[in-house]
């Protein structure tokens, strides 16, 4: 197992959730972490470890293992939350328009529904 999944693991135990929830909140396929947990990897690629790095709120440094896990990666996420927050920044201002479309319309629908 590679430092960085046991990083990982311990950001998880401190977050209440586990990495099959984690990884299907940032859309990373489970066996990129699999690979990782079984040493078939050692670290991840950028395009994984960043996202996981701003969810958990740590450093590139600190996910792998290189710096210290703070005191303040203990704070328990709001999983919906920390999905959309990712998940935002890689939406264009159209993407947010049609989001903000749909949930008008769906309010509409419930209103019409009482």
């Amino acid at each position: 197992m590679s430092k960085m999944y046991d990083v990982i693991q311990e950001l998880c135990r401190r977050n209440k959730t586990d990495v099959t929830k984690m990884c299907r909140a940032l859309g990373i396929p489970r066996s990129t972490l699999s690979e990782l947990a079984t040493g078939r990897t050692r670290q991840l690629s950028l395009k994984h470890a960043q996202p996981i790095a701003d969810y958990f709120g740590v450093t590139l440094g600190q996910l792998a293992g290189a710096e210290p896990l703070d005191e303040a990666t203990d704070a328990i996420r709001d999983e919906p939350v920390a999905a959309y927050e990712n998940l935002t920044r890689y939406l264009t201002e159209q993407d947010k328009e049609d989001i903000v479309t749909l949930i008008r319309l769906r309010a509409e629908l419930n209103r019409g529904r009482r």
